[in-house]
């Protein structure tokens, strides 16, 4: 929530946030509606998904957000918290730990998304 704030504007525009869930049958339509309630963020431009386990399992793959021991990816709660980012114009695409300071995540965002325009700091 806090790297939202360096994206201003561009939140829902040229930025846009998806949190996909690891855990579709707790994660159902009803509990990521009662998640956005959360009146403390501005949800603009920042969408929550679930869907079928096999496509978000395919999915996962496809974005690298797997563990290469099959044991502890199998296990959800080592899943690291991980932001998978990436430009679809350049198809250049990054990741970074999820807990790291939200500026070094908004910096990583922005040298593959581009910078318009200066950031607050």
């Amino acid at each position: 929530m806090k790297v939202q704030k360096f994206f201003g504007e561009r939140m829902g525009k040229d930025i846009v946030f998806l949190s996909i869930t690891i855990d579709s049958e707790k994660d159902d339509p009803e509990a990521l509606t009662d998640y956005r309630r959360y009146p403390v963020n501005d949800w603009t431009g920042w969408y929550h998904l679930t869907g079928d386990y096999d496509e978000i399992e395919t999915l996962r793959w496809v974005l690298g957000t797997y563990d290469l021991d099959p044991e502890v990816d199998a296990d959800k709660t080592e899943h690291a918290g991980i932001v998978t980012f990436g430009n679809d114009k350049t198809n250049w695409w990054a990741a970074v730990p999820a807990l790291i300071d939200p500026k070094e995540v908004a910096d990583a965002i922005i040298r593959i998304a581009g910078n318009p325009r200066p950031q607050p700091r």
